[in-house]
């Protein structure tokens, strides 16, 4: 299990797309209360092969149960607070350089 610390920088695996803009990409990564998409600027994802990559998030806060993050950006169903379940976010969740 990992060790995750309140504003620690973290980057989250995720599903991009391109935005409406060219500075801006649509991302999608999984909760702990499902699937949450919204618009991100491109410099703060990492894009993989295929369509994957990473989003950079902060730990707010973690437990046994969840990590609670901030990711900054416009999202149609948060304002940027996300709860991952706490084994989702051990393989889904890596630290930021």
């Amino acid at each position: 299990m990992a060790s995750y610390t309140p504003n620690q920088s973290v980057l989250i695996r995720c599903e991009i797309q391109p935005g409406p803009f060219p500075t801006e990409s649509l991302v999608t990564f999984q909760t702990a209360d499902g699937p949450v998409s919204g618009f991100v600027r491109s410099e703060a994802v990492r894009k993989l092969a295929d369509g994957e990559g990473y989003i950079s998030a902060v730990v707010k806060d973690a437990s046994s149960e969840t990590v609670t993050v901030i990711v900054e950006g416009s999202f149609f169903t948060t304002n940027g607070l996300a709860y991952l379940n706490r084994a989702w976010a051990d393989s889904h969740v890596s630290l930021a350089a």
